[in-house]
């Protein structure tokens, strides 16, 4: 069979997700397959998959000319494109790969040898049903994710991860994360995230004091997984630690603001999906346009409490 490389995405959470759906290939082609993968992304997908793959470098004019030469010397028949930049795209045509797959968007069906319509990128399903249709294979619903075991670390065993952040802007982070430390007082709570959500980690901290563990900016995407992997479950905006908590198997609350689940819900029977139905939600907006951000506001940390103790009891 041919070779094939695979394009993964740059958000830490659209990976993950595309990875549920590569991992799946039939053996026949996962032994033909390589992934090209995003710099910041290779330590933590080495972790995750055995399958090769070479670091999508591209940091300055140099750097992107000697990933094209690596990708150049691997001889590939075909290049799956989950990523719908015009930039991959034209990175596709010039590593000379002659068979080039992806979404007709961003102007590139011109550069595609095998375009698929730019409707596919469709709202309404979750977005795996998308890559799903890029890499020509059969569709696996999220739910049927069965988890990735990662060794975990033993110091947090047991505890309660807290992931308060979301890069995306304000219109996903769910605000009561400290007033739900308040109500789960009796558990250890470790926080989790960049330098950003250590402010919220402070509060976090005087809400139940001696009780949490601040490791916000202290890890890698790779002892993230670790500590996740031993943690009684995960209550995470909805963010790329929220997809990685669901994709190693931990029980995971997915709190969702401006954002959809039904797009972009965790993966995993033991996740659930928290959102508050609102007129205008969701809107992918970073930013409340109506600054009521209620969507949110309407969900309280009674009911994240309670749903925490349903995925565990599960």
């Amino acid at each position: 069979m041919n070779s094939s490389l695979i394009l993964l995405p740059n958000w830490i959470g659209d990976m993950l997700l595309a990875l549920s759906m590569v991992t799946r290939l039939a053996e026949n082609r996962r032994s033909n397959t390589t992934l090209l993968v995003p710099e910041q992304m290779v330590g933590l997908v080495t972790m995750l998959s055995d399958l090769p793959r070479i670091a999508f470098v591209r940091s300055d004019a140099e750097a992107r000319k000697h990933t094209m030469k690596v990708v150049q010397s691997g001889r590939f028949h075909t290049i799956y494109l989950l990523p719908f930049s015009f930039s991959s795209a034209w990175f596709a045509v010039k590593t000379g790969v002659p068979v080039r797959r992806g979404l007709s968007k961003e102007m590139r069906r011109f550069l595609l040898t095998d375009p698929l319509s730019g409707n596919l990128r469709n709202k309404s399903h979750h977005i795996t049903r998308e890559y799903a249709e890029i890499l020509d294979m059969p569709y696996s619903p999220p739910e049927e994710w069965n988890g990735i075991m990662v060794k975990p670390d033993k110091t947090y065993s047991g505890s309660i991860v807290y992931c308060p952040g979301a890069a995306y802007g304000p219109a996903k982070k769910w605000p009561y994360f400290p007033e739900l430390a308040k109500i789960q007082e009796c558990n250890n709570i470790v926080v989790l995230g960049t330098h950003e959500d250590r402010e919220t980690a402070q509060e976090i901290s005087r809400m139940a004091p001696g009780k949490s563990t601040d490791l916000t900016g202290k890890t890698s995407l790779s002892e993230a997984a670790a500590i996740m992997s031993g943690a009684r479950a995960v209550v995470s905006n909805d963010s790329g630690l929220m997809h990685l908590a669901a994709y190693i198997g931990t029980p995971v609350i997915g709190l969702f603001g401006s954002t959809s689940p039904v797009w972009t819900r965790p993966l995993g029977k033991r996740s659930i999906a928290m959102h508050f139905a609102e007129p205008c939600a969701p809107c992918f907006d970073r930013v409340c346009r109506y600054q009521h951000y209620r969507c949110f506001k309407n969900m309280t940390p009674d009911a994240v409490a309670q749903a925490i103790e349903d995925v565990c009891r599960e």
